[in-house]
């Protein structure tokens, strides 16, 4: 009702209160931690990301950043929270389908631009105030569209997974011309004895045919069809599926 203020959200399991003990320092914030700890992703990758590390980056030691963020899971939380803030989750004019597309396209570009955050997603729930608020819009639109509850409740992790694998892997990939990489492994693959290896001969240039994007776009395809039928076929018990 109008001018009824909203109830507080509960804070996540993973956030604790800030414990400093004596005058805050003016360098140090939770928000200046967050953004050097993207500066070390950007320049590092995933696997240099440490408490020792971000404190570095700014300048002071490892036991300040204590009093602020209570461990390296609670900062690498706290970044997915500000990623999330900068997750866009698009109209639903054009349909469910297009729109879960473009909510993938807009989720890569994120992780793209902020470079070794990928790495970071494999293993661990997001679990933050900004992804909850995504993860509800998603939710909603899912179930809306007669998607399975079980279904609608899966499909987060399934298509985190598909598109924080597809940034890593761009992260990961050597430099170079890809292009031309891909036109040596096909004159290879069609140089293969065909008797055994008929197949790939056969489709050489198939098998190394397409960009990155075009493939993100085709494995975005499958997934979302995949989705869809669930709209004509409910969910099969023997693909250990729980029961509602």
């Amino acid at each position: 009702m109008f001018g009824m203020t909203q109830p507080a959200m509960p804070e996540p399991p993973w956030r604790t209160a800030p414990r400093r003990r004596s005058v805050p320092r003016p360098q140090l914030s939770r928000e200046i931690v967050v953004d050097a700890a993207l500066a070390v992703l950007a320049a590092e990758g995933g696997p240099a990301l440490t408490m020792r590390r971000v404190a570095d980056r700014i300048g002071v030691s490892a036991s300040a950043l204590y009093g602020y963020v209570a461990s390296k899971e609670e900062l690498v939380q706290l970044v997915f929270d500000r990623i999330g803030e900068e997750l866009a989750v698009p109209e639903t004019s054009g349909g469910w389908q297009e729109m879960l597309k473009e909510f993938g396209r807009n989720m890569l570009a994120v992780l793209r631009k902020y470079p070794g955050v990928a790495a970071l997603t494999f293993g661990r729930m997001a679990v933050s105030p900004s992804m909850l608020a995504v993860g509800e819009r998603i939710l909603a639109v899912l179930r809306a569209a007669g998607i399975p509850d079980q279904v609608a409740a899966y499909f987060g992790d399934l298509g985190g997974l598909y598109v924080g694998g597809i940034a890593y892997e761009l992260d990961a990939a050597p430099p170079g011309d890809q292009a031309a990489q891909a036109a040596q492994f096909a004159d290879w693959m069609r140089s293969l004895p065909p008797d055994r290896f008929p197949n790939t001969v056969a489709l050489a240039d198939k098998l190394v045919a397409g960009t990155a994007e075009d493939r993100f776009e085709w494995g975005l395809d499958v997934i979302i069809r995949g989705l869809a039928s669930y709209l004509d076929q409910p969910p099969d018990t023997s693909a250990r599926w729980p029961a509602d």
